[in-house]
């Protein structure tokens, strides 16, 4: 169906809204300045094709939304092949009703005679209505009669001749189908097939009612009994045979073959359910948007980019090519450059452009019960019974049926219950409910406007809780939408409605608007009444300047919703002086309004938005997701105010490290003209972050970046600060390790190992415990064994994972008693209670020594008793001297006498007297480190 828009003459008259006695208007009417500037197409590749009218051998489709003002003729199409049988005028006064096909007829009702128009010949017959008959329907070849006086049908043929009708039961039928053979009627209950060539009735089923549904397919009968809102029952006829079938759906019934199908919106699926063992075929068919009865055992699809007819196979038989369309609108908003429209056609899909119309991106929603609303960032869209309020804080989700409205600005929204004497107002961006509010009253930016006594006009700030109040008439009102930027439009003022300026001075003045009037940011727009240059009524806008005090107007149009749907059309949620709207042929229009007097004693804004605070949190970060949040507030005075703070850009720069300087800022693509007020990322450790965030106002002013809030990811491991075993022979009991270690930020867990010598052998590898591995530990004791050298490792983590490095070898040696070596010459075994494990050996001669074979280490250490007169030994490992010790001492005590560091070896160790002095021996230690 081709679709077009009528051009508004130039000079046409238009019905003016009065204005109070005050103000007194010219006789002529506002100037006309045309039409808004188109915003670019969106090509629907498979247009979602209605099928409104379908027989075996025609069908009607509507194809979208048509021209508003002067609606294209229906278009009779062939089941065949699509091509044009025959166009027929739409109603005037009801043009979306679409003609009624039968068989090859369209049958047109009136009180006395009903018109039979042959599609393919244009030949009427007028069927009448005899006198003392009751007309009860149509089928594809005359009309259905009653007649009370002797209880009779009959069916009256396009010829007006007349058959009775045999063997139905008498009384209001219900004519539920026809085929061209046939009727399927039911008068309370008795279902009925009446043969149209022969009158004869056959009687089906005897039901407690007439059925919700009923069909006739090729070889059977099928009735409704039973529905849910997710299931259906139909019983079945075929000759003598009955059954029942369960449709898993709460769908509208069709049928292809002798079976039943349903079309599914949400998958665009029409799925097949057997009669006969209720067998269900999903994806009978996909892609369909619309399906149809042929009334033959076939559907007519529009689907997959084509109108076809389907039979039982499930297969396809193009009946006409339906090509790309240009989507039109039910619905449109406008926030600054961002456009949001809902599709007029079924899908009532939502997309946006930001580009007028060059590029479009689906929104992944659909809008099909209320007006969309557009405010700021903040969009308000309807489906499937939640109107969802979408913000940069999430969304929030109420009943599509109660009262949802987003104020001006979109900072925050109102939610109201069907007749509640309250609404709820939240905020937007955090989600968080506000305050409770007795209807009426309007929302603009962070404010609650309301009339808090008669002549008083209160806003409240519900984040900086300020209250301003502005004098008005007694009786004023005001409600949802009815404050933006400077004005309010008060309603039921003594004297008129009122335009208030709530920042002042101006006085308030007179003006009368249409129940669909919407307030701009400085204008009024309301739609009016005008006429083509045919003489046609047709929409279209009066806009007012409220900034004038004369209260100018300019009218534009013409303009959607005359005849088939509201006129669709929303002021700039973003603040600007445009109008987007849907024109006559539900296609999305931007109105400029340039002509606008400037706010009054208002100097453009040269004042760049001021940064208010800020934060990048903790210098130095214990986790890598850093965040940056702002706030920034656009300067204004009384006689300046401000345009209010429309973007931000933010950028970073970093190093590594602290020993590498700072790289080059970093104005992320995604952070430039951000509407949020916060961003976070995610850095490896050690590297620094510093944020920088400048603001721009809507009257383009920017800011100059602001200071440097940095953040640095902990990258540095623990540092041990105790490292301690004790000493490195250790002759007490039990043994400790101790650590600790100190972080940047905190210590997490440490891992320990240890290894172990046993007397005479080297060191054995190093050994990881499971339970001290990731432990919170900072000691460890054990009971020493004698001749055991053992030696432990420790390293730390931090909370981010920075491991250090492990610390040295911490060793503890319990020494061998002197018990452990053989003695040779003149030695003398003794208890002493100064001695390790209580005894010692004294070699009394020259020449005396101990010895033990098969020893290790790299260093030994010699445990005596020192004291006067004791002499001196030599220290021997492995044939080789080490060293001589001397005992002698002015004070008896135990002592731990180090020899030197040597190679490590293995071998036999021997201590030898080389005085005839006593050289008491009380253990001897070899050391693996």
């Amino acid at each position: 169906m081709m679709l077009r828009s009528k051009l508004i003459a130039a000079a046409c008259a238009a019905v003016l809204l009065p204005l109070a006695a005050v103000k007194v208007m010219a006789a002529d009417p506002p100037e006309h300045l045309g039409e808004g500037q188109p915003v670019g197409n969106r090509s629907v590749a498979d247009p979602a094709l209605q099928i409104r009218q379908a027989t075996s051998s025609y069908y009607v489709t509507s194809y979208g939304q048509p021209d508003d003002h002067s609606p294209e003729p229906w278009e009779i199409l062939s089941a065949t092949n699509g091509a044009l049988a025959r166009t027929t005028p739409r109603l005037r006064d009801e043009p979306d009703k679409v003609p009624t096909l039968l068989g090859k007829y369209v049958v047109t009702t009136a009180a006395a005679e009903i018109s039979f128009r042959d599609i393919a010949t244009d030949a009427v017959s007028q069927v009448a209505v005899p006198a003392g008959a009751t007309y009860q329907g149509a089928y594809p070849g005359g009309v259905l009669l009653s007649r009370a006086a002797d209880s009779s049908f009959a069916l009256r043929a396009v010829d007006n001749t007349e058959k009775p009708v045999t063997g139905a039961t008498f009384g209001d039928p219900v004519i539920l189908d026809t085929t061209a053979t046939s009727i399927l009627i039911s008068v309370a209950g008795q279902l009925s097939v009446v043969d149209t060539a022969t009158g004869t009735a056959t009687a089906v089923a005897t039901l407690a009612a007439n059925p919700a549904w009923a069909a006739l397919t090729p070889n059977r009968v099928l009735w409704q009994t039973a529905a849910t809102a997710d299931s259906k029952t139909v019983g079945w006829k075929q000759g003598a045979t009955t059954g029942s079938a369960d449709v898993p759906f709460g769908l509208p019934l069709l049928t292809v073959g002798d079976d039943l199908a349903v079309r599914v919106p949400e998958t665009k699926q029409l799925t097949k359910i057997a009669v006969s063992g209720g067998a269900v075929t999903a994806a009978f068919v996909i892609g369909v948007h619309d399906a149809a009865d042929l009334g033959n055992g076939r559907l007519l699809v529009s689907a997959q980019s084509k109108v076809a007819s389907v039979g039982a196979d499930g297969v396809l038989t193009t009946v006409k090519a339906t090509p790309a369309f240009a989507a039109q609108v039910s619905g449109v908003g406008m926030s600054g450059a961002r456009v949001v429209t809902a599709d007029y056609q079924p899908d009532h899909g939502v997309f946006e452009t930001t580009t007028n119309g060059t590029t479009w991106t689906s929104l992944t929603t659909s809008n099909d019960t209320k007006p969309l609303q557009l405010e700021g960032t903040t969009l308000v869209t309807y489906q499937a019974g939640i109107a969802r309020v979408r913000g940069s804080g999430g969304d929030l989700t109420f009943p599509a049926a109660d009262e949802v409205v987003l104020g001006k600005g979109g900072k925050l929204v109102s939610h109201r219950a069907p007749n509640a004497a309250t609404a709820e107002v939240y905020n937007v961006a955090t989600k968080t409910k506000l305050a409770d509010y007795a209807v009426p009253f309007a929302l603009a930016d962070s404010s609650v406007w309301t009339v808090t006594e008669p002549g008083v006009l209160t806003g409240k700030d519900l984040g900086t809780q300020a209250t301003k109040t502005v004098t008005v008439a007694s009786g004023c009102t005001v409600g949802a939408d009815q404050v933006n930027g400077r004005w309010a439009l008060l309603s039921g003022c003594n004297g008129g409605n009122q335009v208030v300026d709530v920042k002042g001075p101006e006085a308030p003045r007179n003006l009368s608007v249409a129940p669909d009037a919407q307030l701009g940011n400085g204008f009024v727009v309301q739609t009016a009444t005008g006429q083509d240059r045919n003489g046609l009524s047709t929409k279209e806008f009066l806009v007012t300047d409220l900034n004038d005090q004369d209260l100018g107007q300019r009218r534009y149009g013409p303009i959607n919703g005359r005849l088939l749907q509201p006129a669709s059309f929303r002021t700039d949620g973003g603040g600007g002086a445009k109008i987007v709207y849907a024109d006559p042929d539900a296609r999305p229009r931007i109105i400029t309004l340039s002509w606008l007097k400037v706010d009054p004693q208002q100097r453009p804004d040269t004042t760049a938005p001021v940064l208010t605070s800020a934060t990048a949190g903790d210098r130095l970060r214990d986790n890598t997701s850093l965040s940056f949040n702002w706030a920034y507030t656009d300067p204004q005075d009384p006689n300046a105010p401000a345009t209010g703070v429309l973007s931000y850009d933010l950028r970073i720069q970093q190093r590594p490290n602290r020993t590498t300087a700072y790289g080059a800022w970093n104005q992320v693509p995604s952070w430039q003209g951000l509407r949020t007020t916060g961003a976070s990322y995610s850095a490896v450790p050690g590297t620094d972050t510093c944020w920088q965030v400048r603001a721009r106002d809507y009257a383009g002013m920017v800011s100059a970046w602001s200071t440097s809030y940095c953040s640095e990811v902990d990258g540095i491991a623990p540092v041990a600060v105790t490292l301690r075993i004790g000493d490195r022979v250790n002759l007490a009991t039990p043994a400790t390790v101790r650590w600790s270690y100190t972080d940047e930020t905190s210590v997490a867990n440490y891992d320990v190992v240890y290894k172990t010598a046993a007397a005479g052998a080297a060191f054995g590898k190093w050994i990881y415990p499971a339970v001290w591995q990731n432990t919170e530990l900072k000691s460890i004791s054990w009971e020493p064994r004698l001749g055991m050298d053992e030696c432990f490792m420790v390293r730390a983590r931090d909370v981010l994972g920075n491991l250090s490095a492990w610390s040295p070898p911490l060793c503890s040696d319990a020494p061998q008693d002197d018990r452990a070596l053989t003695s040779s010459g003149t030695v003398v075994r003794a208890t002493d209670p100064i001695a390790f494990q209580g005894t010692t050996s004294t070699l009394k001669a020259n020449g005396a020594f101990l010895t033990k074979t098969a020893e290790a280490g790299l260093r030994i250490a010699v445990v005596g008793i020192s004291g006067p007169g004791q002499g001196k030994v030599d220290v021997y490992h492995a044939n080789i001297k080490i060293g001589t010790v001397s005992l002698a001492a002015t004070t008896k005590a135990r002592v731990v006498i180090y020899l030197p560091v040597t190679v490590f070896r293995t071998g036999a160790v021997k201590i030898v007297s080389t005085s005839t002095a006593p050289a008491v021996i009380d253990g001897v230690a070899f050391l693996r480190y």
